[in-house]
């Protein structure tokens, strides 16, 4: 049985939306960050990094969002959630799951950071100023990259719509997805209607 650690909001909502959308059975663990349960050596044992999402499959305990995506849909053999390898909407579908985590998450994870998960007194002013600056930038990216297309990939549901769409639930969180933005805010519309979403963020 596959067993996904999980806690509410982190990057484990991506994990639990993918495997709602690939049908598999899975069992959620959920780790409690206010009693530190993420730093205790069992769970320290699974993800060393004492970070969210983390799985067990098996003998196998894997980390980072993006890999365990990765593996998931690559277990679970053809799907329609990654186009095929070789083309150019292959290269398209990466580039915009690479643009979710290594673009778009480090600025809205510093907004995250400098407005309410540091203590106050750690919390930056100007790290926040530039992490929204960041953030609006790559809305806008995405806002021009979904003109008259349902999906980042078309009008295919895909991975980069997985992990893309968890950046959103965020971004919202924070107040950044506004109505500057309506394509993006149709998007995420489309997104949080699905089933798989919405269970991952029960």
């Amino acid at each position: 049985m596959l067993t996904i650690y999980h806690g509410a909001n982190t990057r484990s909502v991506r994990v639990i939306w993918l495997a709602e959308e690939l049908g598999l059975s899975y069992e959620i663990k959920t780790i409690k960050f206010l009693e530190k349960e993420h730093k205790e050596p069992a769970y320290l044992a699974i993800n060393p990094l004492g970070k969210l999402p983390a799985i067990q499959d098996g003998d196998l305990h894997l980390y980072e969002s993006g890999a365990i995506c990765d593996y998931l849909i690559a277990k679970a053999g053809a799907t329609n959630l990654e186009p095929e390898r070789g083309t150019s909407d292959y290269g398209l579908c990466r580039q915009w799951v690479y643009f979710a985590e290594a673009t778009l998450m480090a600025s809205i994870g510093a907004i995250a950071q400098h407005t309410m998960l540091r203590p106050e007194e750690d919390r930056i002013p100007q790290v926040r100023d530039e992490a929204i600056e960041s953030t609006a930038k790559g809305l806008s990216i995405l806002e021009a990259a979904l003109k008259d297309k349902e999906y980042l990939c078309g009008d295919t549901f895909s991975l980069a719509d997985i992990m893309t769409g968890y950046d959103l639930h965020l971004a919202n969180m924070f107040g950044q997805v506004t109505d500057a933005y309506p394509n993006l805010k149709a998007y995420q519309a489309r997104l949080s209607a699905r089933p798989g979403f919405q269970k991952a963020v029960a």
